[in-house]
C-alpha cells in the first residue's frame, strides 16, 4: 500500500473514494486501481444516488464524469460542495471535453483526469487532491485550537513554574521569544504555534521531579542531575499521548540536545535536532541566566550574551543564535519585527507575554528590525570569532540552560576548567 497521508477525516482506516460515472466498465477500472493503492473505493453510476449516497455515508475525496444523464458532474460536484464546502472533487473527461472540464477546474475542481488515463495518473491526482485538503483542514483545525491549546499550556506552565518557586514569567518569555525567531525564519502559522506551545510547555517534565532535587538550593550530584534530566522524557510522555501535540512532544523532548552532540536525552547532533528544540535551547538559556533562581541571582544581561556567543556552535546552533540576535537587542529587550510579521504575532499570541514595564517599554522602544536584514551568514561567522576568542581552556556548558544546577565537585576545583549543567 501505497498511502502515506495522516488518517482521513472519515473516520475510516482507508481513505473513501466515492466514484460516479455512468460507464460501468469505468467505475471497474477506478475500483480496481483505488483498491490496489490502499483506497476504499464506492462506486455508484447514477449522481442523484450518488447525492443520496453521500448524505448517508462519508467520503474523503470524490471523483464524477462530467457528462451523464439526468445530472452532468458539474452540478453534482454543487451539490456535494454545498453540503461538504471543503470536499476534494476531481471530474473525469474525454478529450472531446476538455473544455468543458477546464471550466470544471475554474469553478473549484480538485483535479482533472483525461480518458484513457493510467493508474500512475489516478493515483497522483487522487493523492495531490487529498494532501491539498488535508492541509487546508489542518490549518483549520489549529487555528481553531490555537487559543485552546494557548490557554491550557499557560495554565499548565503557570502551575509547574509555581511549583518550582519561580516568577511565572520563564515559560511565558519563552513561548514568545521563540515564536517570533520562527517567523524570522519564516515559518507559517502551524509551525510557529506549534513552537510557541513548545516553549510554553518545555518544563512541564518537571512535574514528575522530586521536590528535594526541583528546589535544591545548592548543586547537584551526579544522581540528582541524572534524575533532573528526566524531566524532557517525562514531558515528552505527557504530550505524546494525543497525535495533536506529536510534535510539541518532540521540542519538548529535545530542548536541552547540543549542536555538538553532547547534550540529552538523545545526543542528537546539528540539523537532526528539531528546529523546535534548537530555538528554545537558545531563547531557555538566555531567558534562564538573565531570571533569579531559587539556587542564584539573575545574571547581568552583557554576561548572559558573552555566555550564548562562547557556546555558538558547541552548544548552540549558530544560525539560531544569530536570529535571536534579531529578536532581543544587546539590554535583552524585544526587538519590533517587520509590521507584516508583528500583525500575525499579535494576532497569533493569545496571552500577552508579560505585564513588566520593562519588557512593555522594551517592546514599544526597540527600534524596527527587518526579518533577517542582517545576513545570517555573516552574523555565524562573526559569531565563530566571538567563541574563539572567548573560549579560555576547555569548552564548559553554557552556565545556566534552563536548569542551570552545577554538579559536585565544586566549580572551586577549577583543574579541569569544565562546569556541568543540566
Amino acid at each position: 500500500m501505497t498511502w502515506d497521508l495522516r488518517p482521513p477525516h472519515s473516520g475510516h482506516a482507508r481513505p473513501r473514494v466515492l466514484c460516479v460515472d455512468d460507464e460501468p466498465v469505468i467505475l471497474q477500472i477506478l475500483r480496481r486501481l483505488l483498491e490496489v493503492q490502499g483506497f476504499e473505493p464506492v462506486t455508484c453510476g447514477d449522481p442523484v444516488e450518488a447525492i443520496a449516497l453521500f448524505d448517508e455515508q462519508s467520503f474523503d475525496v470524490v471523483i464524477t464524469d462530467i457528462h451523464m444523464p439526468g445530472m452532468d458532474g458539474l452540478t453534482l460536484m454543487k451539490a456535494l460542495r454545498e453540503r461538504q464546502p471543503e470536499l476534494p472533487v476531481m471530474v473525469v473527461t474525454g478529450h472531446g471535453t476538455v473544455d468543458t472540464a477546464m471550466q470544471a477546474l475554474r469553478e473549484g475542481a480538485s483535479g482533472m483526469l483525461v480518458k484513457p488515463f493510467t493508474g500512475q495518473e489516478l493515483l497522483g491526482e487522487v493523492r495531490r487532491a487529498l494532501a491539498a485538503s488535508q492541509m487546508r483542514y489542518e490549518a483549520l483545525q489549529y487555528r481553531y485550537m490555537s487559543p485552546v491549546l494557548d490557554s491550557i499550556a499557560l495554565t499548565l506552565s503557570t502551575a509547574i513554574e509555581a511549583r518550582n518557586l519561580e516568577t511565572g514569567e520563564h515559560c511565558r518569555q519563552l513561548g514568545v521569544l521563540s515564536e517570533r525567531m520562527a517567523a524570522v525564519l519564516g515559518g507559517d502559522e502551524r509551525q510557529r504555534m506549534t513552537i510557541r506551545i513548545g516553549g510554553y510547555l518545555h518544563d512541564i517534565g518537571k512535574i514528575g521531579i522530586a521536590d528535594a532535587i526541583l528546589l535544591k538550593p545548592g548543586r547537584l550530584t551526579d544522581e540528582e542531575m541524572a534524575e533532573m534530566r528526566r524531566h524532557s522524557e517525562i514531558g515528552a510522555a505527557i504530550l505524546e499521548v494525543h497525535e495533536a501535540m506529536a510534535d510539541i512532544a518532540q521540542i519538548v523532548r529535545h530542548h536541552h540536545e547540543r549542536w555538538d552532540g553532547m547534550g540529552y536525552p538523545d545526543r542528537l547532533v546539528g540539523d537532526a535536532i528539531p528546529l523546535g528544540g534548537r530555538i528554545i535551547a537558545v531563547a531557555d538559556a538566555f531567558s534562564a541566566m538573565t531570571s533569579d533562581r531559587i539556587y542564584r541571582r539573575a545574571l547581568p544581561i552583557e554576561r548572559a550574551w558573552e555566555e550564548l556567543r562562547a557556546h555558538t556552535g558547541t552548544q548552540f546552533d549558530p544560525e539560531i543564535v544569530a536570529v535571536f540576535e534579531q529578536v532581543v537587542d544587546e539590554q535583552g529587550r524585544i526587538r519590533a519585527l517587520d509590521a507584516s510579521l508583528e500583525q500575525h504575532l499579535t494576532a497569533d499570541v493569545n496571552a500577552p507575554m508579560s505585564q513588566s514595564d520593562d519588557w512593555r517599554s522594551g517592546q514599544a522602544t526597540a527600534p524596527a528590525l527587518h526579518p533577517a536584514s542582517v545576513p545570517v551568514q555573516a552574523r555565524v561567522d562573526a559569531l565563530a570569532e566571538v567563541r574563539a576568542a572567548a573560549q579560555g581552556g576547555d569548552e564548559r556548558a553554557v552556565i545556566d540552560s534552563g536548569e542551570g544546577r552545577e554538579m559536585l565537585p565544586p566549580a572551586e576545583d577549577s583543574g579541569s576548567g569544565k562546569t556541568q549543567v543540566a
